[in-house]
């Protein structure tokens, strides 16, 4: 299988360096329907890395009170004031203008997965993005199904992280059978990856303890203790991929959030079954090192987790009408929220991975970054509540 490496200078932003690779390599790109890929190829392995990220030149808004961020304004008493949020008429959706930063969405017609989240949009803050995936695992995409129940969170489109071949996400199979050979792909074993193991910074093992209430157990593992009892029914993981980016918390920031939809084709077959595949959202950070989506039951998201609204086992669900989803199963937009602090470099890690089999895949959703000026404890996920 080819795999994508894209090296590109500080200089150019992310969108205008995943064009250029696209224009240089020829043949990485590409994808049907809605899907497009997001980087081009020039070797045949290894690590698509991204470094530099649009500058911090530019705007105003710079958390430095003069928004009425420093007014001592609590807000609407929810935690969801944003620094970076896309209501009309600025502030936090309440009309109170407090504690925001201007974002405007850069992901029309783009294939960076970071501009789809909605970060390093130009004149925005600096990341530091990074791709370990195989190309055909990756994907923009901007609706998914008969409904507006999938339509992006934030601007236009959003980012398809997947075991499988998001090309594909369109192909709908006929009868329940026929689901293997729609959205479905090995990646690996192959490409020299420890199979039982995480790449730095993720330990699967749990902490010994609370890590909010006992810091010291920071930096010793996984503070949500949610990897490990669903890895250890395998111990092996396949077509792991992933994305990431490090960045310097916003002044003013106590909390980040971003929002997810998993979906899977191995429901109902594998349900409770070793054959489970995972999505980790790890957060390494002086306050919290560990994955921060799950749900309240302490399971990461999976085959095993909650929050499975959409369960077709009829084939007649709107939500999954025209995609390789039909006869599977897969959540609503959920919001995962950690609390963060001003000033600290952290490093946030997405990636998703088969566990034990390669045969059938899933898939996430990844949307609408934003910081948040409120802190709320440890880190949940919830769904987002619908209008």
């Amino acid at each position: 299988m080819a795999w994508c490496r894209c090296v590109h200078p500080p200089v150019l932003g992310p969108a205008l360096a995943a064009l250029s690779c696209l224009l240089s390599a020829g043949g990485c790109g590409g994808g049907a329907g809605q899907d497009t890929s997001p980087f081009a190829t020039g070797t045949s392995t290894g690590t698509l890395t991204q470094t530099g990220a649009s500058d911090t030149t530019g705007g105003d808004g710079d958390g430095d009170g003069d928004s009425g961020d420093g007014d001592g304004d609590p807000g609407d008493g929810d935690g969801d004031e944003t620094l970076f949020d896309v209501a009309e008429g600025g502030g936090d959706g309440d009309g109170d203008g407090d504690c925001t930063l201007p974002h405007v969405p850069c992901d029309a017609a783009t294939t960076d997965p970071f501009n789809a989240l909605g970060l390093g949009c130009p004149g925005e803050l600096q990341i530091n993005p990074s791709i370990d995936a195989h190309q055909d695992g990756m994907g923009v995409r901007s609706s998914f199904g008969a409904t507006a129940t999938y339509d992006p969170q934030e601007g236009s489109s959003y980012f398809v992280l997947s075991t499988g071949h998001v090309a594909e996400l369109d192909d709908e199979p006929v009868n329940p059978g026929d689901q293997i050979y729609h959205c479905n792909k090995w990646f690996s074993p192959g490409d020299g990856m420890d199979t039982t193991n995480f790449p730095a910074p993720i330990k699967k093992n749990n902490v010994n303890g609370d890590c909010l209430s006992n810091p010291a157990l920071v930096g010793t593992g996984d503070c949500s203790n949610t990897i490990q009892a669903q890895f250890q029914q395998s111990g092996w993981k396949y077509d792991y991929q992933e994305i990431r980016f490090s960045v310097t918390v916003p002044e003013d920031a106590h909390a980040l959030a971003f929002d997810v939809a998993y979906f899977t084709t191995e429901w109902p077959v594998f349900a409770g079954q070793s054959y489970n595949d995972m999505f980790i959202a790890w957060l390494e950070a002086p306050n919290w090192t560990g994955n921060i989506s799950f749900d309240d039951g302490g399971h990461a998201l999976s085959l095993n987790a909650a929050f499975f609204d959409y369960e077709d086992q009829d084939g007649l669900l709107p939500e999954f009408a025209g995609t390789c989803m039909r006869y599977g199963a897969g959540t609503p937009w959920l919001t995962t929220t950690a609390e963060v602090v001003p000033g600290d470099q952290i490093e946030l890690v997405f990636a998703i991975f088969d566990l034990d089999d390669v045969n059938l895949d899933s898939f996430v959703f990844l949307d609408n970054f934003r910081w948040l000026c409120e802190g709320g404890g440890g880190p949940s996920t919830m769904p987002v509540p619908v209008p």
